[in-house]
């Protein structure tokens, strides 16, 4: 019985999160009209630098989770699109400082328009008691999941995992436990 609660619980989730991950790409296409190409990534690291607004090209990558040329990649198309501007390090010449530009800010309160919107229609239908029960609910399994991804849980390493693990999604690791959607047919790969 607990199994196939923990399994419907799982299921719901993750359904929930690409409900959740459709909506906010609908609503990124529909109001950054001023950079139609703008995904939810680039929205998202555009909320960070507003917030870090001169962090470094490094602690963005590392807040992000991804490789650094990845995030090289991604700020250079930003800072094309006039969105960011990067500037070395005063001190240390090797260190890159993002800072948004008037055209990023502008894309964040948009953003913070379209998320203030999602979030009021997302949680309209929960009480404010049950909200805070959902909250607390998340972050228990939120600080579980980050106790299985340490080093060496699953024969790997933290990152490299995880890295690997979005390479080869179903590629059998030993530990993991597969778990699909109503009408899915497991061998239809992604």
């Amino acid at each position: 019985m607990q199994t196939t609660t923990a399994s419907q619980l799982y299921n719901a989730l993750s359904r929930l999160s690409r409900q959740v991950l459709r909506m906010e790409h609908r609503m990124a296409r529909c109001d950054m009209r001023g950079w139609q190409r703008m995904h939810r990534g680039q929205a998202h690291l555009l909320s960070i630098i507003s917030r870090k607004n001169g962090a470094s090209q490094r602690d963005l990558a590392e807040e992000m989770d991804v490789r650094p040329s990845s995030m090289t990649e991604a700020l250079l198309k930003m800072e094309a699109a006039g969105l960011i501007t990067r500037k070395q390090d005063e001190n240390d010449q090797r260190i890159m400082r993002i800072f948004l530009a008037e055209a990023g800010e502008k894309a964040v309160r948009q953003s913070n328009v379209a998320a203030l919107d999602l979030t009021t229609g997302l949680f309209n239908g929960l009480t404010s008691e049950e909200q805070v029960q959902l909250l607390s609910l998340i972050e228990k399994l939120s600080a579980s999941l980050e106790s299985m991804d340490r080093p060496g849980m699953f024969g790997e390493h933290g990152h490299e995992f995880r890295e690997k693990h979005h390479r080869h999604r179903g590629s059998g690791c030993p530990n993991s436990i597969p778990f699909y959607p109503k009408n899915r047919n497991p061998d239809d790969d992604y």
